[in-house]
């Protein structure tokens, strides 16, 4: 035994006194310096392995807490949400489709493919219809930019059942009409109501017909347009520069593949085809004449058949001896080409516009 100090009064007790006799302050046993205070019975200590065990609980539920909520925002923006919303977005896509609402389709389209991944039930079969439809709007939007009925009929040889079926189609009507004002005569808008007689416009071309019918060409006009058109292939002919612009309206719409072409355009076409120093014949031929009555102004559509005749050397004059007047030297048979043409005069007889095609050689 031995004496000790008492915390509270400095009283020397025994180090075996439950408290100190002199104040009855509790002492407890010395632990070197320190001293444990007697606790009441049941009272736990801070260091307690119960307390620890509850905070690991805590810790732990916590933890599972935050994995769950991981798991379920991983599945929520990977799969897009449930099966149900899933089904819902495909049946939104297919009434799209059925109905032809082919802008909505595109949109539904982007969206379902921003939402879900390859996991979706639908995703393989919606993935088949998403190429087929932007590589398909990729050819139309192609095609309908270049207003061509070439390029209209190219896409519907390659997609005839698509889904742009329906604008290809009225594309190509009104495309087909436009070629038939164009020529401006019965058989073009005829050929126009043979193709599409359910078409947008075959009211406007049976009324453009009777106007056609409605119109009389005299004996002298057609003689007149003939000599104009004889006299513009002279002198395209001979590469006269002069007598050319004496035949052509100052409007013209066209010239052999040049739309709203200068003047410049033509003589530089001219001059191109007499580039090799030959010379050059055309003959028309079986010209058939329609007057238009175009706003109170008379027109002339023309369709011909041209020869052309090339010569492998310039004719020259020779005397004849027998009469003794010049005469001109037999000419070498050359090469003939044919041509349909179509030209269009108002009513000054200048050529507005001007068509050539090769004719067929059969």
């Amino acid at each position: 035994m031995s004496l000790i100090k008492c915390p509270e009064c400095g009283h020397e007790i025994s180090d075996l006194a439950a408290s100190c006799p002199q104040c009855g302050c509790p002492v407890g046993h010395q632990v070197g310096n320190h001293f444990d205070t007697p606790l009441s019975a049941g009272e736990p200590t801070l260091g307690q392995p119960a307390k620890n065990k509850a905070v690991g609980t805590i810790v732990v539920i916590s933890l599972l807490i935050v994995a769950l909520a991981g798991v379920a925002a991983w599945y929520l923006f990977f799969r897009g949400g449930t099966d149900e919303d899933e089904r819902t977005v495909y049946d939104r896509i297919m009434c799209y489709e059925n109905e032809h609402q082919l802008d909505s389709l595109g949109e539904a389209l982007n969206d379902y493919f921003d939402t879900y991944n390859s996991d979706a039930f639908h995703y393989s079969q919606l993935k088949e219809l998403n190429d087929r439809f932007f590589a398909e709007r990729a050819d139309w939007q192609a095609a309908d930019g270049l207003k061509s009925l070439d390029a209209v009929r190219h896409f519907l040889d390659v997609h005839p059942d698509g889904f742009y079926l329906n604008e290809a189609n009225l594309q190509l009507d009104s495309l087909s009409y436009i070629e038939a004002q164009e020529v401006n005569t019965r058989e073009a808008y005829e050929h126009y109501i043979e193709q599409f007689s359910q078409g947008k416009y075959v009211t406007e071309a049976r009324r453009q017909i009777a106007g056609l019918d409605n119109v009389e060409l005299s004996i002298d006009e057609k003689a007149t347009v003939r000599e104009a058109l004889s006299v513009h292939f002279d002198a395209l002919g001979n590469n006269d520069k002069g007598a050319i612009s004496m035949t052509l309206a100052s409007d013209i719409s066209s010239y052999i593949g040049k739309a709203d072409p200068e003047l410049e355009d033509i003589y530089a076409y001219m001059s191109n085809m007499h580039s090799s120093g030959r010379t050059i014949i055309f003959n028309v031929k079986g010209a058939e004449i329609t007057k238009i009555d175009m706003n109170g102004r008379n027109m002339y559509s023309v369709q011909f058949m041209l020869e052309e005749e090339i010569l492998s050397r310039n004719p020259h004059e020779t005397l004849d001896t027998e009469s003794g007047t010049p005469a001109e030297a037999e000419k070498p048979a050359g090469e003939i080409k044919k041509f349909k043409g179509v030209a269009v005069l108002n009513e000054g007889m200048k050529i507005t516009s001007l068509v050539l095609r090769t004719a067929s050689t059969e």
